[in-house]
């Protein structure tokens, strides 16, 4: 018998509070008709914030992953460590009404730190 496991990659982040904060990921395969979530969730009051996920080259797999200074500066520090995640949807092929498949793909800490 063989085992599978489905579970998001893990992608830890520690980010500068009330910076711009931004990194690009390449997946290595053909993104075409992806669409993307992306979410911090705080840690005090488990609120979601959005990041933005803009398509650089979606054919040669590759998103960029942003927030602004002032989403970043929401995010508590201390240092504190919040959870964020990635989402894809895709669509299904030949599927009648046409529908999609979501999956977390990346997911991991966000840690907020305070430099002076």
């Amino acid at each position: 018998m063989t085992d599978f496991t489905q579970i998001p990659g893990l992608l830890d982040i520690t980010a500068t509070h009330s910076d711009d904060f931004s990194f690009s990921l390449d997946f290595d395969i053909d993104l075409t008709g992806y669409s993307f979530s992306a979410k911090v969730i705080t840690a005090a009051s488990n609120t979601p914030i959005s990041m933005t996920v803009d398509n650089i080259d979606l054919t040669n797999g590759k998103i960029n992953i942003s927030l602004n200074a002032s989403a970043m500066s929401k995010l508590a520090v201390t240092p504190t460590t919040h959870h964020w995640y990635l989402d894809w949807s895709v669509p299904v092929p030949g599927s009648i009404p046409p529908a999609t498949t979501t999956r977390r793909v990346l997911a991991g800490t966000f840690t907020v730190i305070n430099y002076p």
